[in-house]
C-alpha cells in the first residue's frame, strides 16, 4: 500500500498520494496556491552585491571597522560562544552569513561601545532586519545622530521583546491574509 496523506482543507478527510505536490484532494485542488520557486543567488552575485554595498552605500569608517581583524575575530568568537544560535528568536544555523553580530546600541550612536561585549549580541538576519526597523524608529528622527543621549537607549531585553512582538504581529497579519484568501477560494468553489 502506498503512503497517503490527508487533504489540507479543514474537516476534509480525503486521502491523497504522499508524493503529490498539491496538498489538497481532487475536490479542493483549486485552493492550492504554489509558492514562487526560491532561487538562491550565486556566490558570485552575493559577493558582487556585498562589494557594491561596501563601496557605495556603507560609510568608509564603518567599512574599515567591519573588515579589520579585531572585529572579525571578535564576531567569530561571539557566534561560537552563542553556539550559532540567534539570541533573540532561538534559530540555529552554521550557514555562513545567516547570523550577524549586532551592536545593541548602534555603532554610529556610540563608538566607545563598538568592541564592548556587553553591547554585542548574535542575531539572525530576520531579527537583524527588525532591529534595523527599531533603530530607524528610535534613533533617526531627521535629527543628527551625534546629539542623541545614549543613556536613554534600550537594553537587550527591551530590544528582544520589541523584535519578537514585531515578528509575532507580522506572522499574525500573514496568517490572517492567508485565511481570508482561503475563505475567498472556498466561497468561490462551485459544486458540480
Amino acid at each position: 500500500m502506498a503512503r497517503v496523506k490527508i487533504c489540507r482543507k479543514p474537516d476534509c478527510h480525503n486521502t491523497i498520494p504522499y508524493v503529490q505536490d498539491n496538498p489538497y484532494c481532487e475536490i479542493h485542488k483549486a485552493m492550492y496556491r504554489p509558492k514562487p520557486e526560491f532561487k538562491p543567488k550565486s556566490s558570485y552575485e552575493r559577493k558582487r552585491q556585498q562589494h557594491e554595498y561596501n563601496a557605495n552605500k556603507r560609510d568608509k569608517e564603518a567599512n574599515e571597522f567591519y573588515h579589520n581583524k579585531t572585529w572579525k575575530h571578535l564576531s567569530a568568537g561571539l557566534k561560537q560562544q552563542a553556539m550559532f544560535t540567534c539570541e533573540c528568536c532561538g534559530r540555529t544555523s552554521t550557514t555562513k552569513g545567516y547570523l550577524v553580530v549586532d551592536h545593541i546600541i548602534p555603532r554610529k550612536i556610540d563608538k566607545r561601545k563598538q568592541l564592548d561585549k556587553d553591547n554585542l549580541w548574535v542575531i539572525c538576519k530576520r531579527c537583524h532586519w527588525y532591529k534595523g526597523m527599531l533603530e530607524d524608529d528610535v534613533y533617526t528622527d531627521g535629527l543628527f545622530l551625534e546629539n542623541i543621549d545614549t543613556s536613554k537607549s534600550w537594553g537587550k531585553g527591551e530590544v528582544r521583546q520589541w523584535i519578537l512582538d514585531s515578528i509575532k504581529r507580522h506572522d499574525e497579519r500573514n496568517q490572517y491574509e492567508e485565511q481570508n484568501e482561503q475563505q475567498k477560494n472556498e466561497n468561490s468553489f462551485v459544486w458540480r
